[in-house]
């Protein structure tokens, strides 16, 4: 489902694909009950990442979940904090596969840092601005990849995460945490740190 650029606002397109799908769908195969299930997948907001590489698979065309498996989107498939405590401790994650991808958007904010910076400047308020520089503090350039988690090579990245999640002071030591890169030109999944050795 792609939505077109030709002068329709988002809200609008979300609105008429709902119409659509509520037409399309049978009510009583939407999955309104919760199913447990241990296992989430943290990867990348970048629509180009196909869950379907790791056996996640969509919703089917009458509404019915193709997949229990929880999958939380963030940038760069970096884990934030507040969905690993709910996945661990209410959700009952015991296994996360961190998927990362080839040619990422943090990869890019990595290398891009200063195209970040000077559009921040031309679109915030001066008063914004300097506050938001405040927050990150300086150096602002080596701070802002920092906070934005950007990285140059998501091997590495992936790696890192890994090692920062089974770190966390929260996070208990019979969590499984596995490390992938997805290639998006060739689909493949690679492991990079298998959480079972």
């Amino acid at each position: 489902m792609k939505y077109s650029n030709d002068n329709v606002k988002l809200l609008d397109s979300i609105l008429k694909k709902n119409e659509d799908f509520r037409k399309r769908i049978d009510e009583q195969h939407l999955p309104a009950n919760r199913e447990p299930c241990p296992y989430a997948v943290i990867t990348c907001m970048d629509p180009r990442v196909n869950l379907e590489s790791v056996g996640v698979l969509p919703f089917f065309k009458n509404g019915e979940i193709g997949s229990q498996v929880r999958i939380i989107r963030t940038l760069g498939g970096i884990a934030e904090n507040r969905s690993l405590v709910v996945g661990i401790f209410l959700a009952g994650f015991k296994e996360i596969a961190i998927l990362m991808h080839t040619d990422c958007g943090c990869s890019l904010a990595y290398s891009k840092i200063d195209q970040i910076i000077e559009n921040m400047q031309e679109n915030l308020s001066p008063a914004h601005w300097e506050k938001f520089k405040k927050s990150i503090g300086e150096p602002l350039v080596e701070n802002l990849r920092e906070w934005l988690h950007a990285f140059k090579d998501p091997k590495d990245a992936v790696v890192q995460e890994v090692n920062a999640i089974k770190k966390l002071d929260f996070v208990p030591d019979s969590l499984i945490v596995h490390g992938l890169v997805y290639d998006l030109l060739s689909g493949k999944v690679e492991v990079i740190v298998n959480g079972y050795e």
